[in-house]
């Protein structure tokens, strides 16, 4: 059998910026390697697996993870499902830790869940360049413990978002998040407020409040 190996862009702790885990510790693990090149990306230095600064096989990477005393962790890139994640999930699983993967939702999730598992999907803006890639099915294979957001830098991205919440039966938590330096938070807010988006929670980047906004391994 082939070993896993696991492109590594970055693995450190910090507190969640955004989604239903805003403000508690975690591990984060930064893949490289991204199938997308949205206009708004924030991680730059983490598209292709040239990005890598260090190459782990899932034992490595196992225990790597284990130096942090948190049982959330984050799995991100680039795009994580873009590796093999199957077992390596399974393991955190096993060992009681609380896994988010964030996906662009232009690739298939995992053909099966471990327990304590959630998926926080993006659905691309118009402004992103990228709407045409999204696996828009994905979203009906969310559960209500998983996290639908929409990052938006226009009104038009928010006049998208509100189609899509009416053309799909969204299970998960929905969020809206501003392009940082796009568009400002309060029209994110306003927007919600004015078409009675009941379900939609307007956040910010919690990290990019508290540290400078291109810092990285926040």
């Amino acid at each position: 059998m082939k070993t896993e190996e696991f492109p590594i862009v970055e693995i450190f702790d910090s507190v969640e910026g955004e989604g239903k885990r805003t403000g508690y510790m975690a591990v984060f693990v930064r893949f490289a390697g991204c199938n997308l090149r949205c206009s708004y990306c924030d991680t730059g230095y983490a598209l292709t697996r040239e990005d890598a600064v260090e190459t782990l096989d899932r034992a490595q990477l196992l225990e790597r993870i284990h130096q942090y005393p948190w049982k959330k962790i984050t799995l991100t890139g680039g795009e994580p499902l873009l590796q093999p994640l199957d077992g390596l999930c399974r393991d955190l699983s096993a060992e009681g830790y609380e896994i988010n993967i964030e996906t662009n939702g232009a690739v298939p999730l995992l053909e099966e869940r471990p327990k304590h598992l959630f998926y926080t999907m993006d659905v691309k803006s118009p402004s992103s360049g990228m709407r045409g890639r999204m696996r828009m099915e994905n979203l009906t294979r969310l559960t209500a413990d998983d996290v639908v957001k929409f990052v938006v830098g226009s009104q038009e991205d928010l006049l998208d978002m509100e189609q899509v919440l009416k053309d799909y039966p969204i299970r998960g938590q929905i969020y809206v998040s501003p392009v940082y330096g796009a568009i400002e938070p309060k029209e994110l807010v306003e927007f919600v407020r004015d078409h009675k988006l009941a379900r939609v929670c307007t956040q910010v980047q919690l990290h990019k409040v508290i540290w400078d906004p291109d810092k990285r391994g926040v």
